[in-house]
């Protein structure tokens, strides 16, 4: 049980169950070739889903008509060859991906095996000359290895833009139009299975309440980041007493708030302009990085691509 496999394995089904307790059951755990317990669980785990699913189609059609309302789950824009031009930001959602970061991938990479295939095989054999539609069942894997079935209606269209063909993919979802306090049912699930020994009970940490007064102070951190991203960020003790505070609490409080160091905001902030700046603007990716206060451009490109998954330069003939 305690194997980075079962972790992983019962870490699936933890989110499983956190989907389920938000109303949301499209999500199905990948099941594998093992025949023991955690297989059986997830085998349970997702029969109960199904019939959630159903039951709640049923009420939400027949008995509940203002609870669960059909939205549009995924929207797919694909180049001729499959590469993603854009999407609704609710692939990014569900997909658990960072806002942009799908612009230019192949779209099979998002699909599990089967579904992968699939979609390769309707590519190579599709006609490029007519239009035409077609509706099938693809799988997705979202970040923390969840699949995501759902039926997919696919428009092909010869000439769209600039004469080249274009893939229109979209899926609909019955969905709970209230919503839910996520973080709360996060936390009662994982207090019941820490419970009963299927996740390791969290290591006591010292908590820190911000106060209004905190709040405005840190803000106020922040807003000088946001205004100097070309320049060092001051050090700990300067910004601490630039907030009214001292060090200690300086550096607990913003990382509580942002998740994160004064350091790390900085360049998180200095990265996500220059992403913009290299995707909307003509300048220079050297002018750019000096811009966000990179004054060496290797470095930035190190930085930038352990950040996106790719260099600037890769962007930049992308957004041409």
């Amino acid at each position: 049980m305690d194997s980075p496999e079962n972790k992983k394995r019962l870490e699936n089904i933890y989110n499983q169950l956190v989907h389920i307790a938000n109303g949301n059951f499209s999500y199905q755990i990948k099941r594998t070739d093992k025949n023991d317990a955690l297989e059986a669980l997830t085998f349970l785990v997702n029969s109960t889903t199904e019939e959630l699913r159903d039951a709640f189609l049923h009420q939400g059609f027949i008995k509940l008509p203002n609870s669960y309302e059909m939205v549009v789950q995924f929207y797919f824009e694909l180049d001729s060859l499959g590469h993603i031009i854009r999407t609704n930001p609710t692939v990014d959602t569900l997909l658990h991906h960072k806002d942009g970061t799908l612009k230019g991938r192949p779209f099979s990479e998002l699909l599990e095996k089967s579904s992968k295939k699939g979609w390769k095989k309707l590519l190579k054999a599709a006609p490029k000359n007519k239009i035409w539609e077609l509706t099938l069942r693809l799988s997705f894997f979202e970040q923390s290895g969840l699949l995501l079935p759902a039926h997919c209606h696919v428009i092909y269209f010869p000439e769209h833009r600039e004469k080249k063909g274009i893939f229109m993919v979209t899926s609909f979802n019955l969905v709970k139009k209230e919503e839910t306090d996520q973080g709360f049912l996060q936390k009662k699930l994982k207090k019941q299975l820490q419970a009963h020994g299927l996740l390791p009970k969290p290591v006591k940490t010292e908590t820190h309440i911000l106060r209004a007064v905190d709040l405005e102070n840190l803000r106020k951190a922040e807003r000088h980041i946001m205004d100097n991203l070309d320049i060092p960020l001051p050090s700990i003790r300067d910004l601490a007493h630039f907030c009214n505070t001292n060090e200690y609490k300086f550096k607990k409080g913003f990382k509580e708030l942002f998740g994160m160091t004064a350091f790390q905001y900085q360049k998180h902030k200095r990265l996500q302009k220059a992403h913009i700046l290299i995707e909307h603007s003509n300048k220079t990716i050297l002018a750019i990085a000096r811009n966000v206060g990179f004054k060496k451009g290797n470095h930035f490109t190190r930085e930038f691509k352990k950040r996106y998954g790719y260099t600037p330069s890769q962007l930049r003939k992308r957004s041409k």
